[in-house]
């Protein structure tokens, strides 16, 4: 195939359950970047979340975090966009009055939430995980609430990334996302989802496909050599900007139908290292061969 530039979701596509990238698919990385291809990252995750998870020794060439709200190639930041103080407030008022779990994500900095909320956060985590959440998520989540959250005792608006909403119940969180759909004709701004029981909260018209744009036009590359691999809602911009997009297996039946290509195997199976090796190794003859992988 044509494709030049490769651009990857990371939950759920290019992560495993355990927020892992297997040794193989690091590898494949390393001799497809070595052929003269682009690898972009195009994530939901802040910066400081891409670094608790993503592997020391693994380059890529751009990384779209949050959704589009920052971009870098390399540690360099070619953009960076903040949400407005006072929606960040209304946004946790209003969650915190409906009981909603809430993220608040800064520029810089550890994720938070406000210490009084802590007993009703900590609740809406506990098992049992319900069928429709996927592990990865509730994995996330968990984690999260045990070691990765800040406990605030007052909210911090200014320089904020990105406010994240879950819920276990998927009917609430519909519920919540028409309400944000009607705080919008009162404020500007993007709600996001990456699965059926979340959404985040972004600067308007901004989305991972205006972050990828920024790359493009850092590197004067095209977007009709984009091959695009996603499984949420939330890539369904960079679906649309993309000349070829694929659906991981385990994506929602609404997300297949933007794609033009399904994985056969998931993320928990490293779905993505598949398609990847069977699409630009079709032979299955490349740099490395099966038995040279370890799985991580």
């Amino acid at each position: 195939m044509p494709y030049q530039i490769i651009v990857l979701d990371m939950d759920g596509t290019l992560l495993d359950e355990y927020s892992r990238v297997s040794d193989r698919l690091k590898k494949y990385f390393m001799e497809l970047r070595a052929s003269g291809k682009f690898i972009f990252i195009a994530t939901g995750r802040t910066l400081k979340e891409v670094r608790d998870v993503w592997p020391h020794d693994l380059e890529v060439d751009g990384l779209v975090t949050a959704n589009g709200m920052s971009v870098f190639v390399g540690q360099e930041q070619i953009v960076e966009h903040t949400l407005l103080p006072a929606l960040v407030s209304e946004l946790v008022e209003k969650a915190r009055s409906k009981g909603i779990y809430y993220e608040v994500h800064p520029n810089e900095g550890p994720s938070f939430a406000l210490k009084q909320d802590k007993p009703y956060i900590c609740e809406r985590i506990t098992d049992p995980k319900p069928d429709t959440v996927e592990e990865n998520e509730w994995l996330s989540r968990k984690m999260s609430v045990n070691e990765r959250l800040d406990w605030l005792d007052r909210l911090h608006a200014l320089n904020i990334l990105k406010v994240y909403f879950f819920s276990k119940n998927a009917e609430l969180i519909n519920e919540w996302k028409m309400e944000l759909d009607n705080l919008k004709k009162q404020i500007a701004f993007t709600s996001t989802s990456s699965s059926e029981h979340s959404v985040e909260v972004a600067v308007a018209n901004v989305s991972k496909a205006t972050g990828i744009e920024h790359l493009l036009d850092k590197f004067g590359l095209s977007k009709d050599s984009i091959m695009a691999v996603g499984d949420g809602e939330n890539d369904l911009p960079m679906f649309k900007l993309a000349s070829y997009a694929v659906a991981m297996t385990n994506a929602s039946d609404f997300v297949k139908k933007h794609a033009d290509a399904i994985t056969d195997y998931s993320y928990k199976e490293d779905g993505l290292y598949h398609f990847l090796q069977k699409t630009f190794e079709p032979s299955g003859k490349g740099l490395f061969q099966e038995q040279d992988f370890v799985q991580n």
